[in-house]
């Protein structure tokens, strides 16, 4: 058994090949790997310090779980700023940034590579929150709702709402948003706060192993 296990781990490692030497090249072989849901070759792409942390059978498990969602980063790599072999740093079309790390000679992706609408950090549900309302996904901006104020909401009710009277109210909260997901957010225990703009707050919870945000304005 052991025999065969290096046999295997060999014969993949010769599969994914070296790391790509640019930002690009490695984007290129990720967004490859999750079109054709090559989960190992994927995994092989995720800087040390993920790998660490996320075993493979996690890794595979929301891979194939969430197929969805690896599909649509993928296509998002595709669109990726070329300017990354400079910064290592990449601007997707939805205005995000994704970040690489060069380990062992080569490229590769920091972060969840699989779910792009990480909830594991407030820095994280905020950007996932920002996406998601920006590409309007109300599926999954409900993931981002407390359990105790999810009660009568629905994905029908939110389109009405946020694409219908409240639409400029809804890009005025997005814009501002946006111009401020760097900024300094405390933690303490369960919640943490980001003040932004005038005045304004975010406040997030923790429920789990997920942050929520309770009150983004």
């Amino acid at each position: 058994m052991r025999a065969r296990a290096a046999t295997l781990s060999l014969l993949l490692a010769l599969a994914c090949g070296p790391a790509a030497s640019s930002p690009r090249g490695s984007l290129d072989r990720l967004a490859s790997a999750l079109e054709r849901g090559r989960t190992r070759d994927a995994y092989a792409l995720l800087a040390e310090d993920y790998r660490r942390r996320v075993p493979f059978r996690e890794f595979e498990r929301q891979m194939r779980s969430r197929p969805e969602s690896a599909r649509e980063l993928a296509a998002l790599l595709r669109t990726a700023d070329d300017d990354a072999e400079i910064t290592a740093e990449v601007r997707l079309s939805d205005g995000d940034t994704l970040q690489l790390v060069f380990e062992e000679g080569g490229w590769r992706v920091r972060g969840n590579a699989v779910d792009i609408y990480d909830q594991s950090t407030p820095r994280a549900a905020l950007r996932s929150f920002v996406r998601a309302m920006t590409r309007k996904r109300y599926e999954v901006v409900l993931r981002f709702v407390p359990d105790a104020d999810r009660e009568g909401m629905s994905v029908e009710g939110m389109a009405r709402v946020f694409e219908g009277e409240g639409r400029e109210e809804t890009e005025r909260l997005l814009a501002a948003l946006r111009a401020n997901l760097d900024a300094p957010i405390e933690v303490v225990g369960d919640r943490a706060t980001m003040p932004y703009g005038e005045g304004a707050t975010v406040q997030f919870v923790r429920e789990g192993e997920v942050w929520k945000i309770e009150d983004p304005d």
